[in-house]
């Protein structure tokens, strides 16, 4: 039924715009252009984070949306041009279309071997075929079939009003070789994704499956390819571009059929960016492309950037089941700062309520940020869009809207925020989060201990630092936060008790401090650990950080002591599966936190030991008495699977 209305509506139309003006057609396309680009959801979806993928460091945001529009308008005008289709003679192409470089496709012509002209869906391509017939040089045109095949078969007649002939379906490859072999021209678009089965090329600086059927045919036949492509000037006005041949036998031959294919892609690219609103955006130009980013942002906490990370490596992980190398996904960390916490209460609220059509609106973003994140995050495209706090969810709602990407959070992302927002939330269970399809709970905080990345890390610290006992400890000393102090007081017992466990034991300590850790505690562990026999490794954060401190101290110790204002820390030493023993601090408050929460919660299931600085001595000792293996927690399997449903 539908088939039958386009059928005779087009047939309508073309009866009406036959008497209508050209110039006076094309304002109308421009017209409903408009419209469709105010309610074509997923297609200006795909068009606009397309465009941001191959723009996103030379051209703003709204400057994307204005060509996002404008695609959207060259588009219906091309559309209303094949409805006029039987308006092209030779009167219509000598006023509106300017051949550039004519003598191409006449040279091309009366060489004796077949021609190809290769184009793509720019500018009006259809005006292309139709040119090269009114100007003497008949043309068979290779087209896509339509699934309503009335409409199809009308369109196709359009087509041929003029001279052309459309290879329809049942007229396969061998008769496009009959046609080249018999010196004729044939037309072909080769723009789409190909699909897995493609050849990868560059195209905008990413891998892009092309097709590869007309370089293959071109080689075979030893016809020439004459790349065209045809501009909209203004209205009805068109430069139609003959290009230099792509030539397996030529005086400058391509090598091969990826380098024939490169060639294309890379001139298809010229033009792109001379004209960038008249591709036809609306595909998925990159489906296939092997290469994904992930956009981790970061808040400047040590801490939540660990988890966002452990998340995005998931996500590498999660796409080499898909047969993806883990180089394929990028992670690219970007630091973001609110001018004030105004700002930020501004864009969580906002935040809230944003919609599909924020693409292109980030004065919201430009409000609330410094110029410099601002301009980061502007200047970056990514697939996925990860971060962890609540301080980072509107950043994170606003960059997913931007790039038209899938975004996780780390933690509850807050009120105001909500979780409807996100694809994927995965949120700690001493935040109580709530049984939904996108939320994945966890018993500690997602961190990035792999086993494969701390044994490096121990090998290396192992090459540096001598060692002669097979007991060994790991202290990790972190800082404040608004809930616990880290006191000198405290730094003091920590170190009195470990010194005490070693001596009597002939046990060795490796040493680290956060970058939290304030100047007077660590002048108490550096007056204290620095010059003792029994501490084979000391650093400070703040000083001298290098990258295998944790995960070498993690790998190499039996057991890991942390303080427990972090989770993060925590979190880490479990996961590594070592035996881990959780000092408490003084409180700065009285009500019962989430912190104390999760952490008593994992001592009654036996994950940790809980104790008070006083009380290391014994604890280590209990430690290592006891021959149970630790309890395994399975959170990285959890977020895994999520992940790679996502991906």
């Amino acid at each position: 039924m539908l088939d039958f209305i386009a059928y005779y509506a087009v047939k309508c139309l073309n009866k009406i715009f036959s008497i209508i003006p050209v110039s006076a057609t094309l304002w109308l396309g421009r017209r409903f252009g408009t419209a469709a680009f105010l309610v074509n959801k997923d297609r200006r979806l795909v068009a606009y984070a397309n465009l941001k993928s191959a723009f996103a460091k030379d051209k703003s945001p709204s400057e994307l949306r204005a060509i996002t529009k404008r695609v959207y308008q060259n588009m219906v005008q091309t559309f209303m041009e094949i409805l006029n289709l039987t308006k092209v003679n030779k009167n219509y192409v000598d006023r509106y279309i300017n051949v550039i470089n004519y003598e191409r496709i006449v040279n091309a012509a009366s060489s004796g071997r077949g021609t190809i002209l290769l184009t793509a869906h720019f500018g009006d391509w259809e005006l292309s075929s139709l040119t090269s017939s009114v100007k003497g040089f008949p043309i068979l045109v290779l087209v896509r079939e339509q699934k309503m095949k009335r409409l199809n078969e009308l369109l196709n007649r359009l087509r041929e009003s003029n001279g052309c002939t459309v290879i329809r379906k049942g007229m396969d490859v061998k008769n496009i070789l009959r046609a080249l072999n018999n010196k004729k021209i044939v037309g072909i678009l080769s723009d789409q994704d190909a699909g897995r089965n493609g050849m990868l090329v560059d195209f905008f600086g990413r891998p892009t499956s092309c097709h590869t059927g007309a370089f293959e045919i071109a080689k075979h036949t030893g016809s020439v390819i004459l790349p065209n492509f045809n501009v909209r000037v203004k209205g009805p006005h068109h430069q139609l571009f003959l290009e230099e041949y792509i030539d397996f036998q030529g005086p400058d031959p391509s090598k091969d059929v990826k380098d024939a294919a490169q060639k294309f892609m890379h001139l298809l690219e010229s033009y792109i960016r001379r004209y960038p609103d008249q591709w036809l955006w609306m595909h998925k130009r990159w489906k296939s492309t092997p290469t994904r980013t992930v956009l981790v942002l970061n808040d400047g906490k040590a801490g939540h950037l660990n988890q966002s990370l452990a998340v995005a490596n998931a996500i590498r992980r999660a796409r080499t089941t898909q047969g993806y190398r883990l180089d394929d996904t990028k992670i690219v960390i970007a630091d973001v700062a609110y001018k004030s916490r105004i700002t930020r209460a501004f864009l969580a609220a906002s935040a809230s309520f944003a919609g599909w059509r924020c693409h292109g609106k980030m004065w919201r973003m430009k409000a609330a940020l410094k110029p410099e994140s601002y301009d980061m995050l502007m200047k970056t495209y990514s697939e996925f869009v990860v971060s962890c706090g609540s301080s980072l969810a509107p950043v994170n709602v606003y960059m997913a809207k931007e790039n038209n990407a899938k975004n996780v959070v780390v933690m509850d992302p807050g009120l105001f925020m909500g979780l409807r927002q996100f694809n994927l939330a995965v949120i700690p269970r001493h935040d109580a989060p709530p049984k939904r399809r996108n939320v994945v709970e966890t018993i500690l905080s997602p961190n990035t201990v792999e086993d494969d990345a701390i044994h490096s890390y121990g090998d290396e610290l192992r090459s540096k630092v001598k060692l002669s006992s097979d007991k060994i400890i790991g202290i990790f000393i972190g800082g404040d936060n608004p809930e616990f102090g880290m006191t000198k007081d405290v730094a003091g017992d920590v170190a009195s008790q470990v010194i005490k466990f070693c001596d009597r034991n002939g046990a060795e300590m490796l040493v680290t401090t956060s970058r939290r850790t304030s100047p007077e505690v660590e002048a108490v562990i550096k007056d204290r650990l620095a010059r003792h026999p029994r501490c084979k490794l000391l650093v400070i954060a703040n000083e001298d950080n290098p990258g295998w401190t944790v995960g070498g101290i993690l790998d190499t110790c039996k057991v890991a002591i942390v303080s427990g204002e972090s989770i993060s820390m925590v979190s880490e030493a479990v996961t590594a599966g070592r035996k881990t023993i959780v000092f408490k601090l003084p409180k700065k408050t009285s009500k019962l936190t989430k912190h104390e929460k999760m952490l008593s919660e994992l001592s009654r299931e036996g994950y940790i030991a809980t104790c008070l600085p006083r009380e290391l001595d014994l604890a280590i000792s209990q430690a290592f008495v006891d021959r149970r293996k630790p309890k395994e927690i399975r959170d990285r399997d959890a977020i895994f699977e999520a992940v790679r449903r996502l991906v």
